[in-house]
């Protein structure tokens, strides 16, 4: 029996042999159409196909290459452990700041997702890229431990001048710390009292900050001294409907935020 580990690496090794299965698993190919797709030379082709005719992944027939039933397969299975390992290479820097085990999909479904992170040049950049999605928002959904001032002042403008729906489920911590400070005090009155808005508090841990605008979905990182290190967001259907579900079971467990309970401005 063949060592699946040598095969892997005979294939991975050579860039060529990717794209030569990879041209022939979308159809049938001649040397030449093949070559200029590729952009191998003719003797490094002849040496790939033969390669790939011993091992019954692609046959030949009047000058016209194609892959067999074996070779498609092990074209799609390549594929795929490409896809995990892009994944995989995206996710590494912020892997252990992801709340994966409150997660019920999986991380395959975060390859289309997009990380922003401080730069010299940006240090805000992942708080400047929420406010972006926030700001451009028609429907908004946050469930989170934490609602910074700016987040705040922009979703209380946006349902003011009801160009947003907005729903929120925060801490009751969040809340006092808040309502300790007037300019915040403000706003959270504003939204508590809007049409457009409903702000929820719940006396349950929220081990993460999500927010859903339209149909993005967009994760804060904190690590554990409170720093911003990045923001994840996607469109996958599978994390939207967590990002939605975790929105409701937190809201099915809160109780809204009566404008009277702020009390007096500080």
């Amino acid at each position: 029996m063949t060592d699946p580990l040598e095969e892997i690496e005979f294939l991975a090794r050579s860039p060529n042999r990717i794209r030569v299965l990879e041209t022939l698993s979308s159809g049938p190919h001649t040397r030449g159409e093949l070559q200029a797709a590729v952009g191998a030379s003719q003797p490094t082709l002849a040496r790939i196909l033969g390669d790939f005719e011993e091992r019954e992944w692609v046959k030949s027939q009047d000058g016209t290459y194609e892959t067999t039933r074996l070779g498609s397969f092990v074209a799609s299975g390549f594929r795929s452990l490409l896809s995990v390992m892009e994944t995989e290479s995206r996710l590494r820097e912020v892997a252990g700041l992801l709340p994966a085990d409150r997660f019920d999909f999986g991380l395959e479904r975060l390859s289309d997702a997009e990380i922003t992170t401080p730069t010299r040049a940006d240090p805000g950049g992942p708080l400047n890229r929420a406010l972006e999605l926030a700001r451009g928002a028609e429907t908004h959904r946050i469930v989170s431990y934490v609602l910074n001032h700016e987040m705040l002042e922009t979703v209380d403008e946006a349902t003011a001048a009801e160009d947003q729906s907005f729903e929120c489920v925060v801490t009751a911590e969040t809340v006092d710390l808040l309502g300790s400070e007037y300019d915040a005090w403000r706003r959270l009155r504003s939204l508590a009292g809007a049409e457009a808005a409903s702000v929820w508090v719940t006396d349950r841990e929220i081990p993460f900050a999500v927010g859903v605008a339209d149909d993005t979905v967009y994760l804060f990182l904190r690590d554990e001294s409170g720093l911003l290190r990045a923001l994840v967001e996607s469109e996958d259907p599978a994390v939207r409907s967590w990002a939605l579900g975790a929105v409701e079971r937190y809201r099915t467990a809160s109780e809204e935020l009566d404008r009277s309970a702020l009390g007096e401005p500080p």
